[in-house]
């Protein structure tokens, strides 16, 4: 999976009115009765550091102490620069996702290949408008005397990659460009409203990224255009919730829908369009890969015989 750009970021929204508030509360049916040998994560958040010990704590100190003038700067900043100065110290440090500014999980990279992933990520972990995406696999619970104190669940990270919330939407934008055209949606309605809903999702409480509705909700939200546009071109009705349903699909492989609820402004009456997402496996994938909407969601209903 390559970094945010028109390639790799999708767009998808509702709701012409940016203040539109995604129900956070309603029923997210992330739960299934069926459990793979491993976990994944597909989580949306903010790096930072610990100090597993005071000896590497010291020594950290000492390294950015011969740094000129690098004590003026932001921590992350300086960070940054004492860890791609001394590799010894890169290796051994604690990685930590924070989500809502809260650490969540203690990440180990898989691979040599992402320590330049995890520097970019780290060099604009203070801005509230850059973020890092994280796909790994979940393990135990950490020692808290090697992450301050702190008991978090271990990830061992395989894909992480850094982007700013100005870039995914411009990506996004150019991604739904001819669908925005043959819709006839405005490009500055369509960018308010996804990033309204960008903003819903990432408030979310308990969107941590671990369960199999929100691994496919954060994968949509960064890789699908579907979701905003289902929402852009219906600027006449209200994005009222969004739901997740995990299902059974073929070949005992699991399914999420991802249920979008509008309704109409002026009638009130509403209307839901669904999106479903594999998750059976670290990476997820749209079922219908061929089609960017989403189709009408209708429940279904047994009867029992009289």
């Amino acid at each position: 999976m390559q970094p945010v750009t028109p390639e790799s970021v999708a767009a998808e929204q509702s709701v012409s009115n940016p203040g539109t508030a995604i129900n956070a509360g309603a029923p997210c049916r992330c739960g299934s009765t069926m459990h793979p040998v491993e976990q994944y994560l597909y989580a949306i958040g903010h790096l930072d550091v610990r100090f597993p010990s005071l000896a590497i704590e010291r020594e950290y100190q000492q390294r950015e102490r011969a740094i000129p003038d690098l004590p003026q700067h932001p921590r992350n900043a300086r960070l940054l620069a004492v860890l791609q100065k001394n590799p010894h110290l890169s290796m051994r440090v604690s990685y930590i996702l924070l989500i809502g500014g809260t650490p969540v999980f203690a990440l180990t990279p898989s691979s040599g290949f992402l320590k330049d992933a995890f520097f970019k990520a780290l060099e604009h972990s203070h801005e509230a408008e850059h973020f890092c995406a994280v796909i790994g696999r979940v393990g135990g619970f950490t020692d808290p005397a090697s992450y301050g104190g702190l008991l978090l669940t271990l990830v061992a990270v395989d894909q992480l990659y850094p982007f700013a919330a100005s870039e995914w939407v411009k990506g996004l934008k150019e991604v739904a460009k001819p669908a925005l055209q043959s819709r006839k949606i405005e490009a500055s309605g369509f960018q308010t409203v996804s990033q309204g809903i960008f903003r819903e999702v990432m408030n979310m409480p308990d969107n941590i990224g671990m369960t199999d509705g929100h691994r496919a909700l954060n994968y949509l939200l960064l890789q699908h255009p579907g979701m905003f546009l289902a929402a852009a071109e219906r600027s006449g009705h209200l994005l009222d919730r969004i739901e997740t349903r995990v299902m059974q699909g073929v070949g005992g492989r699991r399914h999420v829908a991802v249920i979008l609820s509008f309704l109409d402004r002026a009638t009130n009456v509403p209307e839901r369009v669904y999106c479903t997402v594999d998750i059976t496996e670290e990476w997820p994938f749209v079922v219908a890969p061929d089609g960017l909407g989403f189709a009408p969601y209708v429940d279904s209903f047994m009867y029992a015989a009289g």
